[in-house]
């Protein structure tokens, strides 16, 4: 069969959202991962297909991609992954999306922009919630700016029940809290102190939240576009509510996240990581758990001479038909969106890009409101 889109990733929960998204827009999606019980219920769907695929093995990739004769394939696998599918896609000339990269693997997908464009392919690296919907927001906000000096971002959110939940990616999560921040300070990249927190802010539907400034892709894609525009300064910024930080800290001092270790379960070897990651698959959805997400975004600049300052945030929600994944829609869901655009042959240009380059934002705004994702000017609603 010949797919339309293939995922990796696909049996994730990130990787099913997309695909959900995909086929529920009238697409064909082949599913790639390791786990098939976790896609049954899309499996339901005629145009959908599963193909058990180790990420590990270069050829598998590159045969999977082939043997899906899709156009497009779509990376909702951890990012550890993203330059080994990149080169899968070079190899095979497709289009390539993922969900992000941190700072170093960010700078390594840029690197490739030279083979991308020689190959006359499109690869888009950060199509979620932040990286994703943010850079569009930027993007959408430079309109109202001659110059830009500054910009402000990050995620905030919280639940109305308060019991630990698995936001995103355990691993992702680990990754961005240990590894020291980046930020652009007065033009330059620098190192921050881990867990720094920057303080307590109020943001819309949430309320006060603490922010700590982590490492994420946004400060350099920003810098790489903007900075001829004047751009000195991006600090990114998490938020997380008590009830789920406390409990990342405990698993962090406690060395979970450790990939070098190994653990003896009955002969299996695993590392902190891998066991932590097998453990959290099996907590059970709260009854009656929901999310609210705000990504946020402040920029201050120039306008007419005369100093500017837009504050853009996009509200995210637990859906009543997407059972057990909580906000993270705004996260698989904007994928997905990206994905059908180069589908749809509404971005033909060639290379490596960051969304904010390359996405035309009163379209992806449109789509996000379809999909009850709503994004706001200083507080007003624009989609």
């Amino acid at each position: 069969m010949k797919y339309d889109f293939i995922v990796f990733g696909g049996t994730g929960k990130e990787g099913r959202i997309c695909a959900r998204d995909l086929l529920e827009s009238g697409y064909s999606v082949l599913l790639a991962g390791r786990d098939k019980s976790r896609v049954e219920d899309l499996l339901k769907n005629k145009k959908a297909g599963f193909l058990r695929v180790d990420l590990r093995d270069q050829n598998e990739i590159i045969k999977s991609i082939k043997l899906s004769n899709a156009g497009i394939a779509v990376n909702c696998a951890e990012l550890s992954f993203n330059l080994d599918i990149m080169k899968a896609c070079l190899k095979t000339r497709k289009h390539y999306t993922d969900l992000g990269g941190l700072h170093d693997m960010t700078i390594k997908q840029f690197q490739m922009d030279k083979e991308f464009k020689k190959a006359g392919i499109i690869a888009v690296t950060g199509c979620g919630a932040t990286p994703g919907i943010a850079n569009v927001l930027v993007s959408h906000g430079m309109k109202y700016f001659d110059k830009i000096e500054e910009i402000n971002l990050g995620f905030a959110w919280d639940s109305n029940v308060k019991k630990f939940v698995v936001p995103y990616s355990i691993q992702s999560i680990f990754q961005e809290f240990t590894e020291s921040p980046i930020i652009l300070s007065n033009g330059k990249f620098r190192k921050s102190d881990r867990f720094k927190c920057v303080g307590s802010f109020n943001f819309p539907e949430i309320g006060k939240q603490t922010v700590y400034c982590i490492v994420h892709s946004e400060v350099y894609s920003f810098a790489k576009y903007y900075k001829s525009k004047g751009l000195k300064n991006v600090n990114y910024m998490a938020g997380f509510p008590a009830h789920s930080f406390n409990v990342i800290k405990t698993f962090l001092d406690l060395g979970f996240d450790s990939q070098d270790k190994t653990l003896d379960f009955n002969g299996i070897k695993v590392s902190p990581l891998e066991a932590t990651h097998k453990i959290l698959r099996l907590i059970k959805p709260v009854e009656g758990y929901e999310e609210t997400e705000d990504i946020w975004v402040r920029m201050k600049g120039v306008k007419n001479r005369r100093k500017q300052e837009k504050n853009f945030d996009c509200l995210i929600h637990s859906l009543k038909n997407w059972p057990g994944v909580g906000s993270d829609v705004g996260t698989g869901m904007p994928i997905s969106i990206i994905s059908q655009m180069l589908k749809n042959n509404l971005i033909t240009t060639s290379g490596v890009y960051a969304p904010e380059a390359i996405i035309p934002s009163e379209i992806f705004f449109k789509e996000l409101a379809k999909r009850k994702i709503y994004v706001y000017d200083n507080g007003k609603r624009i989609n």
